[in-house]
Order: structure tokens, then C-alpha cells, then sequence
């Protein structure tokens, strides 16, 4: 690519965005362009498009139980912080002190009110001005007008979810399949166990990308996890705002803990995946959430939380060899992420091909940002 460009030049924002075209039918369809991972632009332009207007996970239940609870994060650049009020309502806000921007809490834990350290300004649980030292002489100040800025919240199972689009449309309503799929896999019955954070030099839409292509990888990057699974039964559904890709375990194999084992998969997986990032894999006796979080153009977070289920969370053997196993796929994924990443930048690639029979909710997901970055500010 010649450099970077920015929404001033929009003849070329125009021309990469509508070079993919989410018309066509797979068959005929090309992936986007190498700028849609590379150039800055499309990041800045997804931070008001992608991530400001849909459901963005941001904390889990169990974190949020009780009067003055409290997780605060970060989400493309937008700080957030979730609170149960006194009233017990849940409640999301930008986590940005009204007066000079400092972020008036961070990580995560209970307080009877939310006081930036910087200048002591203090909100109550449901984010009004409680407290702005030293401005008794400040003319017109309408303490009524200086609360923190709300966003929209929601609880699905034992995820908080943040949105900050005006009007969203209702969480559950876009989750009705996957909500009975993942009950009738007792996901109510699973135990938070562990978080661990990894860090991905390649733009968040890699990592994705990875996510979604339908098994395709698998034989040939993970060849541990490969040979728990059936991949002849593995299959790839696509609804409104996420897919679901799912298949049997292959119920023998290997039991070296150094690369995966069959108890951890069990006989039957379920990888879904909910627009624009985060993944839900339930599996075995065992389920994990990956955060994918933009920090940069080029760098990602991506969050795993893992869940057991009771009986299992109190074997620390087995919880440990399982975390050890699901570490050498991450790192797996990691390197060849990083690669494609590399590869991206190269003036030899712009775009390939879409692998018909795998890669349809990699297409769907494209399709999507192709209709986010529609939307976007003209």
C-alpha cells in the first residue's frame, strides 16, 4: 500500500471498502483487501462503527453480585466501568471523570461511590455528580449536567455485555439459538476457574479471521487438538450476528498433556462466535471465552476465561494439564497470526480466495464489518 491515508482521502476509503464485495456468493467472492488489516484508517473508522455500535463483552457476572461491584475496562480506546447500583440495578459508564478525563476507577472490586484520583470529583453507583471539589466560584456550573456518560448494559447468562449505540437492538433477542444450544450443554452449571491474557502482534480482524474458517487450519496447525476431534463431522452455521461451528470428538487418541487429550474435548464441541469479538468454546467438562480487544492497529489483547464444571474445577490435576493443553494451541495461533500479519504488510499480497466448503462465517464476518463501515461517519 502507498503509506497511510486517512477519511480525508475518501476516494481510496471508498475503493477499499467496496473492493469486497458481500454481494457475491462465496463461490465467486474474493477476501478483502490487505488495507483492511494494515492501514490505520480502518482502525480509527471501527472504533466509531464496530465497536460503538454493537454488544462488546465486558465483564463476567459472577465479578458483578452486589451493591457496589465494580469492573471497569477498555474496548478500542473507549474506557468503560460496569456497577451494580445500590438498587441493585446494573449499570454501565465511559469510565472518564467529567472534569479533566482521568478514569475514575480501574480493574475491578466494591465501593460505595466512584472518586477519580486525580482531583477527587465523586459519582455516585448510578453516575451522578455527588462531589466536585473547589468549585464553589465556577459560574453556571450545573452539577446535574456533569454526571458520567452512560452506555447501555445487559446481562446473558453469566456475561455482561456494554453497547454504545443509541438504540440497540435487544441482546437476547439475537442469541436465541445459541442460548439453547450452550443450556442444553449445562453452561449454567460451569465455574469461572482462571484468566489468562495474551498478547497478538496482527490487527484484532487476524485473529478472527482464524476463528472463523471452519476447521480449515486444524490438521495442519494443531495437530494435538486435531487428533481429539472428528473433523469429517465438523460443520459451520452462520445466523444474524454470530456463527456456531460445531463437530464430534474423536473420542481416542493421543494422551500426551504436552499437546491435548481426550477427556478435555469429551465427544462433542461447539466453537460460536458473536460478532465482532468474542468467541465461546464449550467442550468436554469445560468451557473458554476469548476477548479479542484491539489495541492498536496492529497488536491485539485477547482475554481467556476458562470455566469448569464443579466436580471437575476441585481437580486441580486435571484443571491444570487442561490449561497447559488449550496454552499450545494459543500459542499455535498466535505464531501463525503473527505471520499473517506479516504477510499482510508484504507488497506482494493484496487479496485471496474463500475456501468454499470451510470459510463461510469468515465470509459472513466480513460481510458484517462491510455493512459497519457503511454506516460510518460521512
Amino acid at each position: 500500500m502507498d503509506g497511510q491515508h486517512d477519511f480525508s482521502d475518501k476516494g481510496w476509503l471508498e475503493q477499499q471498502i467496496w473492493s469486497f464485495d458481500p454481494k457475491l456468493p462465496i463461490e465467486d467472492a474474493w477476501l478483502p483487501p490487505s488495507s483492511w488489516y494494515t492501514e490505520p484508517t480502518f482502525y480509527r473508522m471501527e472504533r466509531d462503527t464496530v465497536f460503538h455500535r454493537n454488544w462488546l463483552i465486558a465483564a463476567r457476572a459472577d465479578q458483578l453480585q452486589k451493591p457496589g461491584d465494580y469492573v471497569a475496562g477498555n474496548v478500542a480506546n473507549e474506557p468503560y466501568v460496569v456497577v451494580v447500583g445500590e438498587d441493585n440495578e446494573l449499570r454501565a459508564f465511559y469510565n472518564v471523570c467529567r472534569h479533566h478525563a482521568a478514569a475514575v476507577c480501574v480493574g475491578e472490586g466494591n465501593d460505595c461511590e466512584l472518586m477519580c484520583p486525580y482531583h477527587g470529583w465523586t459519582y455516585a453507583l448510578d453516575g451522578k455528580l455527588k462531589k466536585a471539589p473547589e468549585l464553589g466560584g465556577v459560574r453556571d456550573f450545573d452539577r446535574g449536567r456533569f454526571g458520567l456518560t452512560p452506555m447501555h448494559v445487559a446481562r446473558w447468562g453469566e456475561l455482561v455485555f456494554i453497547n454504545m449505540d443509541e438504540i440497540p437492538q435487544p441482546l437476547n433477542v439475537q442469541l436465541t439459538e445459541l442460548h439453547s444450544r450452550l443450556d442444553a450443554m449445562s453452561m449454567g452449571k460451569l465455574r469461572f476457574v482462571k484468566r489468562k491474557s495474551y498478547i497478538v502482534n496482527c490487527n484484532w480482524k487476524v485473529f478472527v479471521d482464524n476463528y472463523l474458517d471452519g476447521g480449515y487450519h486444524v490438521s495442519y496447525l494443531h495437530g494435538g487438538l486435531a487428533s481429539q476431534l472428528d473433523l469429517s463431522s465438523y460443520k459451520t452455521e452462520v445466523f444474524e450476528k454470530y456463527s456456531i461451528q460445531s463437530g464430534l470428538g474423536a473420542g481416542s487418541g493421543s494422551e500426551n498433556s504436552a499437546t491435548d487429550f481426550s477427556d478435555r474435548i469429551g465427544d462433542h464441541v461447539l466453537y460460536a462466535w458473536l460478532y465482532p469479538n468474542l468467541m465461546i468454546n464449550r467442550y468436554g467438562p469445560m468451557m473458554d471465552t476469548n476477548w479479542v480487544l484491539p489495541r492498536g492497529n496492529a497488536q491485539t489483547e485477547v482475554i481467556f476465561d476458562y470455566y469448569f464444571l464443579d466436580d471437575v474445577a476441585e481437580d486441580r490435576g486435571f484443571v491444570e494439564k487442561s490449561l497447559a493443553a488449550s496454552d499450545v494451541v494459543q500459542q499455535e495461533d498466535i505464531d501463525i497470526c503473527e505471520s499473517v500479519q506479516r504477510g499482510l504488510e508484504s507488497s506482494s499480497y493484496d487479496k485471496g480466495r474463500y475456501s468454499v466448503r470451510r470459510e463461510m462465517a469468515e465470509f459472513h464476518f466480513h460481510g458484517l464489518l462491510a455493512a459497519d463501515y457503511a454506516r460510518r461517519p460521512k
